[in-house]
């Protein structure tokens, strides 16, 4: 742990508690999408092979979105509700490609 603590030290200035959140920001927003998906979208499925793509677009388009923010929302800074944004997107995606589920595929 203390090696990690060096590692980040090193690598950014800010503390390591915020950079450890923001990098699960990044990390557990799909993560929070998905589940969300799939714990309200019963009647839906999606095309699986696109899941990995809206999953990797996610956090890229939160990067843009937190790096532009105080350009985009006049001086306000994102933070730490990027986590909320990144699963928002992540369950937007995965509604945009979804379809609706047969008898077969239905829980």
């Amino acid at each position: 742990m203390f090696l990690v603590i060096i590692i980040f030290n090193s690598l950014n200035d800010k503390s390591v508690v915020t950079m450890i959140f923001k990098v699960a920001s990044y990390t557990y927003g799909p993560l929070l999408g998905l589940y969300a998906f799939g714990l309200f979208m019963k009647s839906k499925t999606v095309h699986d092979s696109l899941v990995p793509l809206i999953c990797v677009l996610s956090p890229a388009i939160c990067f843009f979105i937190s790096k532009y923010s105080a350009d985009l929302f006049g001086n306000y800074v994102i933070d730490n509700e990027l986590i909320i944004i990144n699963g928002l997107i992540t369950f937007l995606g995965l509604l945009l490609i979804s379809k609706p589920a047969t008898e077969n595929t239905r829980y």
